[in-house]
């Protein structure tokens, strides 16, 4: 998509996270996890409170890992648990792209927590991490 933008042109935050994103976010956030060692089984690797006066999707993750094991994306919708099951099939990096966003017809609720999670335990010496963009409206 090409975008012409004349002198008059004003492009706001929506405007821009709309060409960006795909979506009219008002506000998009990017989370970083730490390294962790050998997590126990359902660890959070990166979490994100989803602020009060907004709803959440999961608009991108990233997931490094020195072995293969399975993920979740957890979060809450309407009240209810909601998760999506990611497979990294050996050691390496992994990124996954949802434009405009997993979630949009089930969006976090507002003050409910966004987690990429690791379904089995890590083996000893093993090391994870993830990464998680955000897009609230």
């Amino acid at each position: 998509m090409r975008l012409t933008v004349g002198p008059l042109t004003r492009l706001t935050v929506i405007d821009i996270n709309r060409i960006a994103y795909g979506f009219p976010y008002t506000d998009v956030r990017y989370v970083r996890g730490s390294y962790i060692s050998a997590p126990a089984a359902n660890s959070d690797l990166v979490a994100f409170t989803v602020p009060s006066t907004n709803r959440g999707a999961i608009v991108a993750v990233l997931i490094d890992a020195t072995e293969a094991n399975f993920f979740d994306i957890a979060w809450t919708s309407g009240g209810t648990a909601r998760s999506y099951r990611l497979r990294l099939p050996g050691d390496g990096v992994v990124s996954y792209d949802f434009r405009p966003g997993l979630n949009l017809d089930l969006p976090a609720d507002p003050g409910s927590v966004i987690a990429v999670r690791n379904v089995n335990n890590g083996a000893a010496g093993s090391q994870y991490k993830a990464d998680i963009l955000i897009g609230l409206w």
